[in-house]
């Protein structure tokens, strides 16, 4: 018969066996998925240099595509030329910034023409999806009047509205307005004037404290025809 110190020691050899087999299960585990992990990773890394050079090999090629698709006025396919540039870390090459710019503004004032108003969730979105989160330029839109309106002096008030966008937010309430005939017509994103007969460049400015951006449009004011004033009368 076994004492009952050596039952005790047999156990205790028994479950620290048994630990130190989960034990060295659960470390051998841990390196296996460790090493895994690093492998898929360098592996992942290899793929990217070996697209990154791949691209940098082509990207004289890259570039003249962008920009005949930037002159052939096919922006969301230069878009998604310029995000190659981005991933693969050429977002100055040449004059990539100006193009990234031009489009967003094209894109936007084209917008203007279905919508009646372009809203800053929009405007950041497209400035994310072309990276220039970094521009601090303030862009400046007017809504109404459209160029090259005619209004008669029964019109009156005019309304003129806008908006001063820049990537920090939206500063449309700096906006100042201005006529090339009667000088300061008022500040805010929506004024209502009463210009003086003639041709007018409307010109809105804005700021977000750091740039300045500026958007211009043509109304005419004439007198009110005979006719129109006589059916006022009545």
């Amino acid at each position: 018969m076994l004492s009952r110190r050596t039952r005790y020691s047999i156990q205790l050899v028994v479950i620290l066996s048994i630990f130190f087999f989960v034990l060295f299960n659960l470390v051998f585990k841990l390196i296996v998925d460790l090493r895994s992990e690093s492998m898929q990773k360098e592996a992942e890394e290899a793929k990217k240099q070996r697209e990154r050079l791949a691209f940098i090999v082509h990207i004289e090629d890259h570039y003249e595509e962008l920009q005949r698709l930037y002159q052939a006025k096919e922006y969301e396919k230069a878009i998604e030329i310029i995000k190659l540039f981005n991933a693969h870390e050429k977002p100055d090459y040449k004059n990539l910034p100006e193009i990234k710019k031009e489009i967003r503004l094209v894109y936007l004032k084209k917008k203007l023409d279905f919508i009646p108003k372009i809203q800053l969730d929009e405007y950041m979105q497209l400035s994310k999806d072309i990276d220039i989160e970094e521009d601090d330029s303030t862009e400046v839109f007017i809504r109404t009047p459209r160029y090259g309106q005619y209004f008669y002096t029964s019109n009156f008030p005019i309304h003129l509205e806008g908006v001063a966008l820049s990537v920090q937010g939206d500063f449309s309430d700096t906006l100042v307005w201005t006529s090339s005939l009667d000088g300061k017509l008022g500040t805010g994103q929506k004024i209502d004037v009463r210009p003086s007969i003639g041709e007018h460049e409307i010109t809105a400015t804005g700021t977000n404290g750091r740039t300045t951006g500026s958007m211009t449009t043509r109304i005419y004011i004439e007198k009110d025809p005979d006719f129109l004033k006589q059916h006022i009368r009545d």
